[in-house]
């Protein structure tokens, strides 16, 4: 047969073309990994952001409807607001790689403390010539989140910071400064003396420059059960339910 015996000159031969061929799917197809890792690098890196570029910048038609409106009164006396600024950073970190996001929120929280006049009672004491004004204690309301978006940071090169994240960490960080100053004894304490003091002082103008020149002694109460639910006569009376005899 031809070929046979094999030729040792001739194996020894192809052997470095064998060589070169294998290095070079090697090396194509570690180009080729390459090429795909740095392509899908690119995608997730600038693919929201080109999306955006091309197809969410484009002409914006806006359609306004309304559909009701709801006027209510508020019977609330503002005694008390603070404010406070700051920064709040925010870190995200990944497995095996370290923080691939962070963000700096520089901000100014403003919140109110009011009083609730609707449920409050005035009445007279003749025997010590007292008028006793009964209030609900201060709650906060009205709170409101600034952010300086032009001193805002963000380094987010490997896990790009969305306009959902973005808000979602200033909702939380409004959340956070809500609950921490709504509970802070200091700020409660100050709205109520504030308060006590616009009561005393309002009853004692009136009082003074009535034509009866009437002179008394006014008395602010804190009273929480102001703004609990009332209960009715049925329910005070109503009879508790007792087994029947056997």
């Amino acid at each position: 047969m031809n070929g046979y015996p094999p030729n040792p000159d001739f194996e020894e031969a192809n052997r470095p073309r064998q060589r070169r061929h294998g290095l070079k799917r090697f090396f194509r197809n570690l180009f080729l990994l390459i090429l795909f890792v740095a392509l899908a690098f690119v995608a997730v890196r600038f693919g929201p952001n080109l999306y955006k570029r091309f197809f969410g910048d484009g002409n914006t038609t806006w359609i306004s409807e309304r559909f009701g409106e709801v006027l209510k009164e508020k019977n609330e006396l503002v005694v008390f607001e603070t404010t406070l600024t700051g920064q709040e950073t925010v870190s995200q970190n990944a497995w095996l790689i370290g923080k691939v996001q962070e963000v700096l929120v520089p901000y100014s929280f403003s919140i109110s403390f009011v009083i609730d006049l609707s449920p409050a009672k005035v009445s007279v004491d003749l025997a010590s010539d007292t008028i006793n004004v009964r209030i609900p204690s201060p709650v906060a309301k009205y709170q409101k989140l600034t952010v300086d978006e032009s001193k805002m940071k963000k380094y987010d090169w490997l896990y790009p910071l969305t306009p959902e994240r973005y808000a979602e960490i200033k909702s939380n960080i409004e959340q956070k400064l809500y609950d921490e100053c709504a509970t802070k004894q200091d700020y409660l304490d100050a709205a109520w003396n504030t308060a006590v003091k616009n009561m005393e002082s309002l009853f004692k103008s009136v009082a003074e420059n009535s034509t009866d020149g009437v002179t008394c002694k006014i008395q602010v109460i804190r009273d929480d059960t102001l703004t609990q639910p009332a209960t009715t006569l049925e329910e005070s009376i109503a009879p508790t339910a007792t087994p029947k005899a056997a």
